[in-house]
């Protein structure tokens, strides 16, 4: 059973998710967080529509993901967890400049310039990073959000194809 805060670490498999995990070297192309708001499940992450808030059987069946659960074992807030992811939801844009060029211009050179407008616009993984407070969170790819959660006292709870 899922609980709000845990991490979806997520593999697409069309196109531009396949082109993310090449880029990458990673099994995984997109991530997620899970929310229960009004006794429902939700998912919050970012897609080309943004930052939104998504019930969690209608994400399953339109995005079709395989996917792996991280929680986070200390003790935490979930409401806040919740309110903090919340606050993003349908007004902050995706972050295609991140996605398309900084990023894979980091791969290539190892240097990241910070972005002028850090929260303005997001990409996956950096929402999901920015919620969890982690350091730098503005240039996490999915699998360095994976690597995060391995360092920071989450533990994998399910796995959904992989």
């Amino acid at each position: 059973m899922l609980k709000t805060g845990d991490i979806l670490h997520c593999s697409g498999k069309r196109l531009i998710p396949k082109l993310i995990k090449a880029f990458t070297r990673s099994q995984f192309s997109h991530s997620a967080l899970f929310v229960e708001c009004w006794g429902q499940p939700y998912i919050i992450d970012a897609q080309k529509d943004g930052v939104n808030l998504r019930p969690f059987e209608e994400w399953k069946k339109t995005y079709n993901y395989d996917y792996i659960v991280h929680r986070q074992i200390s003790d935490y807030n979930e409401k806040e967890i919740a309110i903090k992811a919340l606050s993003k939801v349908g007004h902050t844009a995706y972050d295609f400049e991140g996605l398309i060029v900084k990023q894979p211009i980091e791969l290539l050179t190892g240097g990241w310039k910070k972005k002028q407008d850090e929260g303005q616009r997001m990409y996956c993984s950096e929402f999901v990073a920015w919620v969890w407070n982690a350091k730098e969170n503005f240039r996490m790819s999915p699998k360095d959000l994976y690597e995060w959660c391995l360092l920071n006292n989450f533990v994998e709870k399910e796995r959904f194809g992989l």
